[in-house]
């Protein structure tokens, strides 16, 4: 596979002018790929976008998510813009997930044995999470699976992708959800993807857990 970015290159956060240093390829998905960084000793990890979705209105979208800043810990929000000079496109630093925290489709596949007390915990860190999103106005689109991480000794968990975060009543394209996870109004095409659509996305997601 070929990558949008060469190893030891660096980027530039636009918030503070920093250089970042890409030092490793971490995966791809449907909007751009993954590396982690090192932001001034510190490891992040840096999603660039490919070139169709590098879009003025993803730009801005972000910019409005870091203005906004997380609703708490559990995100990995994210950090600022970032850009590599004389190349088109742009990306955005997030903290780095630690190794400890697993997906729940590892837990679908019996990979790991949670007990039920942290199983327990991660259910209630999920719900107060997203209600500290939904006061803030915000919804997140793409309840599911790929987004959720937990540690399956304790329960904390951690919530990725948050680029996808709109205002509420504000979500005219993009993400509307991961199949089986989707409200059926939004699958029937006769609403977009809101606070309310997020809370079914949430119980089937805790069902599943």
């Amino acid at each position: 596979m070929n990558q949008l970015l060469k190893l030891r290159r660096q980027v530039r956060l636009e918030s503070t002018n920093m250089l970042c240093e890409i030092e490793q390829f971490l995966g791809a998905g449907g909007q751009g790929e993954v590396y982690k960084a090192n932001l001034n000793g510190k490891p992040v990890a840096l999603k660039w976008y490919f070139p169709q979705q590098a879009t003025p209105e993803q730009q801005a979208a972000l910019d409005m998510i870091i203005r906004r800043g997380s609703p708490d810990d559990k995100f990995l929000w994210p950090l600022g813009l970032a850009f590599l000079q004389n190349i088109n496109g742009f990306g955005y630093l997030m903290s780095l997930r630690e190794p400890r925290f697993k997906g729940i489709a590892d837990l679908m596949r019996r990979r790991i044995e949670p007990s039920f007390r942290a199983l327990a915990t991660a259910g209630l860190e999920l719900s107060h999470s997203f209600l500290q999103l939904h006061s803030k106005g915000l919804c997140y689109r793409d309840i599911s699976f790929g987004n959720v991480f937990f540690d399956p000794d304790t329960g904390e968990i951690r919530i990725c992708d948050n680029d996808n975060v709109t205002v509420d009543g504000e979500a005219t394209g993009g993400i509307l959800g991961t199949p089986r996870f989707m409200a059926p109004e939004v699958v029937r095409g006769e609403a977009r993807p809101s606070i309310q659509t997020d809370l079914f996305s949430l119980a089937v997601l805790l069902f599943y857990m």
